[in-house]
């Protein structure tokens, strides 16, 4: 069973979903303004801007996106 990870879109960062994907088994790479997200096998999922803090909506387009590939991660 999958280890279920839970977020706070009211206060998130870059690093924050940052450290989930990697927890949630995905492959992070950097690039000038954002991550580009990715599965072990390469196929592309979704961009994490390199903001401190994001918008409550971003966050929660980029974890309903890793849940489409997978993740369990819930929003509080």
């Amino acid at each position: 069973m999958a280890r279920r990870e839970v977020v706070r879109a009211s206060d998130s960062s870059a690093e924050d979903l940052l450290r989930l994907a990697k927890r949630a088994g995905f492959v992070a790479k950097a690039g000038g303004k954002h991550w580009k997200i990715t599965t072990t096998k390469g196929q592309f999922v979704t961009t994490i801007p390199h903001h401190s803090r994001l918008n409550r909506e971003l966050v929660k387009g980029i974890v309903d996106r890793l849940r489409e590939f997978g993740a369990v991660i819930e929003i509080r």
